[in-house]
C-alpha cells in the first residue's frame, strides 16, 4: 500500500491533537458547533410554530446556504488576502452579535418570521467568508503529515455536535423555551474567540497574504481547473453532495411512508445516520494520508449505501443501510477535503476551499429541492436509488478517464 494511503495504529488516531494550537482550536470549535446546532434547531422549531409550513422551512435552508452558493468564491479570496486568525475573530464576533440580537429581540418582543429570516440570512452572508476560512485555517495549524488527521478529527467534532446538539436543544425548547437556545449559542462563541486569542501565532504555517489585484477569482478558478487532482475531487464532491447528501429531505418521507414511522422513529433514523458518520470519521483518523484510492473506494461505498437504502425491505435493513451511508459519506467528504488541502498551494488555499464549500454546502438548497421533487414524483426509494445510480456513473467515469494518470494514493 502506498505511503499516502497506509493506515496507522489506533494510538495515532488523535495525532493532530498533539499540536497545541490545533487542540485549542478544536475544543473551541466543538463548543461553538454545539451552540450552533442549538440555534438551528430552535430556528426551525420557531419557523414551524409561526407558519406550520414546510415551504417556510425550505426557505430557511436557502437563506442559510444560498450566499455560499452564489458568493462563496469571494469569501475564499478574502481568506487568502488577510490574516486568517484575525479574520476568524471578526467573523465569529459577527456571528455572536447576530445571535445575541435575536435572543434579545425574542426577550423583549414577539417573534416574527421576518426577524428570524433576517438573522438567518445575515449569518449566511457571514458564512460566505467564515466557512472556507475555517476550513483553510486548519491547514495553518498543522503540517502536511498531520493534515489528514486534523480534517478527520474536525469531522468527528462536527458529527458529534450534530448528534448531540439537536437532542439537547429539543429538551431545552420543551422545558425552557426557544430563547434560551439562542442565548446559549451566543455564549458558545466566547469559547472559540478565546481559543483564537490564545493560539501561538509563531507556530502557525507561514502565509503570505495575496495582494489585491484584478481577476483573482478567475485565477482561483483556473488554478482549480488546471490541477487535475483538485478538479476531479471538486467535481465528485459536487455530484455526491447534490445527489447523496439530500438524504435529510428524503428521510422523513422514507420513514413515515415506507415503514409507518412516527416522529420518534424518524429521530432514531437521523441519530443512527449520525452514528454511522461518527464511525466513518473515526475510521479516517487511522489513515495517514487520504488520497485517490481512499476517495474512489469511499465514493463507490457511498453509492452502494444509497442503493442499499433504496431497496431495504424492512426497517432493520434500512437502519443498517443508513448507518453505512453515514459512515461512507463521511469518509468520502473527509477524504475529499484532505486531498484538496494536500494538493493546493498556500496562496490559493482560501479560494480553492471556497469552491469545496460551494460544492458541499452551496449545493444543499438545490439538492434539497431536487430530492424533494423526486420524492414527490416517484417516492423515497427512487430518490435514494437515483442518487446512488448518479454517483456510480460519476465515479465510474472518473475512474476510466483518469486511470494511470497519477500516482496511486495521491
Amino acid at each position: 500500500m502506498s505511503e499516502r494511503h497506509k493506515r496507522g495504529s489506533w494510538r495515532d488516531s488523535g495525532r493532530a491533537l498533539r499540536v497545541v494550537n490545533f487542540r485549542r482550536y478544536i475544543i473551541g470549535q466543538g463548543l461553538s458547533h454545539t451552540g450552533q446546532w442549538f440555534q438551528t434547531t430552535a430556528e426551525l422549531w420557531l419557523i414551524l410554530s409561526l407558519t406550520g409550513s414546510g415551504t417556510a422551512l425550505g426557505l430557511h435552508s436557502v437563506l442559510r446556504f444560498g450566499p455560499i452558493l452564489l458568493f462563496g468564491t469571494y469569501g475564499g479570496l478574502i481568506s487568502d488576502r488577510f490574516d486568517r486568525r484575525r479574520l476568524l475573530i471578526v467573523t465569529q464576533s459577527l456571528h455572536a452579535m447576530a445571535v445575541t440580537t435575536l435572543a434579545v429581540a425574542l426577550i423583549w418582543w414577539q417573534p416574527t418570521l421576518v426577524l428570524v429570516y433576517s438573522i438567518v440570512f445575515a449569518q449566511g452572508v457571514i458564512n460566505m467568508i467564515d466557512n472556507p476560512l475555517r476550513r483553510s485555517f486548519i491547514r495553518d495549524l498543522v503540517n502536511d503529515e498531520e493534515l489528514s488527521n486534523a480534517v478527520s478529527l474536525n469531522s468527528i467534532i462536527n458529527t458529534t455536535t450534530r448528534s448531540l446538539g439537536p437532542g439537547v436543544a429539543g429538551v431545552m425548547i420543551a422545558t425552557l423555551g426557544v430563547t434560551l437556545c439562542f442565548a446559549v449559542n451566543a455564549l458558545s462563541y466566547l469559547a472559540v474567540l478565546f481559543s483564537l486569542l490564545i493560539i501561538d501565532k509563531s507556530k502557525l504555517r507561514p502565509k503570505e497574504p495575496v495582494v489585491r489585484g484584478p481577476g483573482q477569482i478567475r485565477e482561483g478558478l483556473r488554478y482549480a481547473w488546471n490541477n487535475r487532482r483538485i478538479r476531479v475531487t471538486l467535481l465528485l464532491v459536487g455530484v455526491v453532495s447534490l445527489f447523496a447528501w439530500n438524504w435529510n429531505v428524503v428521510l422523513p418521507v422514507y420513514s413515515t411512508n415506507l415503514f409507518d414511522g412516527d416522529a420518534a422513529q424518524y429521530g432514531l433514523l437521523v441519530s443512527l445516520f449520525s452514528v454511522g458518520a461518527f464511525i466513518g470519521g473515526v475510521y479516517t483518523t487511522r489513515v495517514t494520508r487520504l488520497g485517490r484510492r481512499h476517495l474512489m473506494r469511499s465514493g463507490w461505498a457511498t453509492a452502494a449505501a444509497l442503493l442499499a437504502t433504496a431497496i431495504a425491505p424492512t426497517l432493520f435493513w434500512a437502519i443498517g443501510a443508513l448507518i453505512l451511508l453515514g459512515a461512507t459519506g463521511t469518509a468520502f467528504t473527509v477524504g475529499a477535503q484532505a486531498r484538496i488541502q494536500l494538493n493546493v498551494a498556500d496562496v490559493m488555499s482560501g479560494r480553492v476551499m471556497a469552491l469545496y464549500s460551494v460544492g458541499f454546502l452551496g449545493s444543499k438548497p438545490l439538492g434539497g429541492l431536487l430530492g424533494g421533487w423526486i420524492t414527490d414524483a416517484a417516492g423515497p426509494r427512487f430518490a435514494f436509488g437515483f442518487g446512488g445510480a448518479v454517483c456510480c456513473v460519476a465515479i465510474g467515469v472518473t475512474t476510466l478517464l483518469h486511470r494511470g494518470q497519477e500516482a496511486p494514493g495521491l
